[in-house]
């Protein structure tokens, strides 16, 4: 048998396997030096973290900025209008199929994890003065700063133009191979520049890698912390048990495909997540909950501009950097998976309406549910528990210790780890995918591969149990996304010029049409002769 085949690699060429074994190794050299030496892994981890926030904050800032511009541009030009897939494309999936992929791949459990977490460390930790806005309370401001990072303009920077570049370039205009590199085409020859292409594929897979890894090692320490804290259970015993029950459904999703599977979940995931905030609203403190939103949203859309650039340039440290830039990367690194696999499902979909699906529906639902989990933590009563157990166990202690002190605890536990396990089988199932496609170059990557790629995840992710420092994970979609950066800027350049030709050659097809159907030749004066 050929030994490539166990890994789904017997049909792949030489390059493509090259990506998988790179890609792979590093991350089980990674995961296995989490393992053997966590707090070697962590201060190396946290040191790289500091780096690229002191050095290249201010361009994940400024990268940012320019995407918005550019997803603007496209999505309200008349560019909007083109079809995924070509002007004769229908849409894959139904409407709330739709919307839940789109949803449950792009957003994970950091609704919970951050939703909580910054918050409750900025009231703890408040931005150096002068204030960026002067005059707002505290808790206003940082769930502000939450609406900024996961609301908007945060979702609008990254998401749509991984999205756009994909379902422009490799669904409207056509190429021959499933690959990031694929769309550099668009505007650069492969022949003399196929080490370049092949780069750029190895860089994405890692960005990929590091920020589903941060998505799964956040998940796998709040998992344990509610386990341990507000259920009494061997946290780190249970935590294990749970992943391999994951696993087990992850596995079964693999093998049932995009439509059964991972639809299915999205699903799942949706009504869950509902569900959990819906009854977090009514039995935790309803009315400040309401108070809270409203004024935080009144901070933010009055400051969005202002707090969205805030660098504090005069103060010691990085403030800001330490979050709004730490979100800008993960966002970039997810946004590779996330707007591919976004394109994927939206075929038949036209840009427009793919960009409301990405962001603006979005955008209320996460506004209600980070309103709701911040106002919760944020209120009196709660406050207080919280920030000590934030400073003394990290964002999962506090989100243990906020469940510990709500009524009807145990059944907000049982919902949290419920929706995130949710996130995670879908985040898993999706990036796993597309990983395997950009792999194999292929749009339907075999379930082999799909599964190796899932096993590899999880054990980083679950590696990270091990880790004395929950912040050290940060580090993984900062770092590793940094390299790719600069690809944005030429993947959005790629994405106005497919649309721009696609667009012409539409428009010039419609009017050839149009003569031919308006010239009768019966009419002519040669025939009235």
């Amino acid at each position: 048998m050929n030994p490539w085949y166990l890994f789904g690699l017997e049909d792949a060429r030489r390059g493509e396997r090259g990506l998988f074994i790179i890609t792979a190794a590093s991350l089980a050299a990674l995961g296995a030096v989490g393992l053997w030496n966590p707090h070697g892994l962590n201060e190396t981890m946290n040191a790289a973290f500091e780096w690229v926030l002191n050095y290249f904050g201010w361009w994940f800032m400024l990268l940012g900025v320019v995407l918005l511009g550019f997803s603007a541009f496209i999505v309200f030009s008349k560019y909007g209008h083109v079809r995924i897939g070509g002007q004769d494309a229908e849409p894959e999936f139904g409407l709330f199929s739709w919307l839940a992929m789109v949803f449950t791949v792009g957003y994970s459990g950091s609704i919970i994890i951050w939703g909580v977490g910054e918050p409750v460390s900025i009231v703890a930790d408040p931005p150096p003065d002068p204030a960026p806005v002067a005059g707002a309370p505290i808790e206003s401001l940082a769930l502000a700063f939450m609406y900024i990072h996961e609301v908007f303009p945060g979702l609008a920077m990254w998401y749509p133009p991984f999205a756009l570049a994909f379902g422009l370039i490799i669904y409207t205009r056509g190429t021959d191979e499933y690959k990031f590199s694929a769309m550099l085409k668009v505007i650069l020859d492969e022949d003399g520049h196929r080490g370049l292409y092949w780069i750029v594929d190895l860089a994405a897979l890692i960005a990929i890698v590091g920020g589903v890894a941060a998505a799964i090692g956040f998940s796998a320490q709040v998992f344990s912390a509610l386990l341990g804290s507000a259920f009494g259970l061997p946290a780190t015993a249970f935590t294990y048990v749970l992943f391999a029950i994951l696993g087990l459904v992850f596995l079964a999703d693999v093998w049932l495909g995009l439509h059964k599977g991972i639809q299915n979940a999205a699903r799942a995931t949706i009504v869950l997540m509902l569900v959990s905030f819906a009854f977090l609203f009514v039995v935790g403190p309803t009315l400040f909950i309401l108070n809270i939103g409203l004024d935080a949203a009144g901070v933010w859309l009055d400051n969005m501009f202002r707090l969205s650039l805030y660098t504090a340039p005069t103060a010691d440290g990085n403030w800001p950097q330490s979050w709004t830039s730490f979100w800008w990367a993960w966002w970039a690194a997810w946004g590779l998976f996330v707007g591919s696999f976004v394109a994927r499902v939206s075929k038949g979909r036209t840009i427009r309406e793919t960009f409301v699906s990405l962001v603006f529906i979005p955008a209320g639902l996460l506004w209600v549910q980070h309103s709701i989990i911040g106002g919760w933590v944020l209120a009196p009563g709660y406050i207080e528990p919280v920030t000590d157990a934030l400073n003394n166990g990290g964002i999962p202690a506090a989100i243990a210790t906020a469940v510990t002190i709500t009524p009807y605890g145990a059944v907000v536990g049982v919902l949290f780890i419920l929706v995130i396990a949710g996130y995670v089988l879908t985040s898993l199932d999706s990036a796993v995918y597309i990983l395997s496609s950009i792999t194999l170059g292929d749009e339907t990557p075999n379930a082999r591969n799909r599964a190796w790629w899932g096993v590899l995840l999880s054990f980083l992710g679950v590696m990270t149990l091990e880790l004395p420092v929950f912040d050290a994970m940060q580090a993984f979609p900062t770092v590793l996304a940094l390299p790719f950066t600069l690809f944005l800027l030429a993947i959005a350049y790629a994405s106005y010029v497919a649309a721009r030709e696609y667009y012409h050659g539409e428009l010039d097809h419609e009017r050839g049409d149009a003569f031919i159907t308006s010239y009768d030749p019966e009419s002519s004066d040669g025939e009235d002769d």
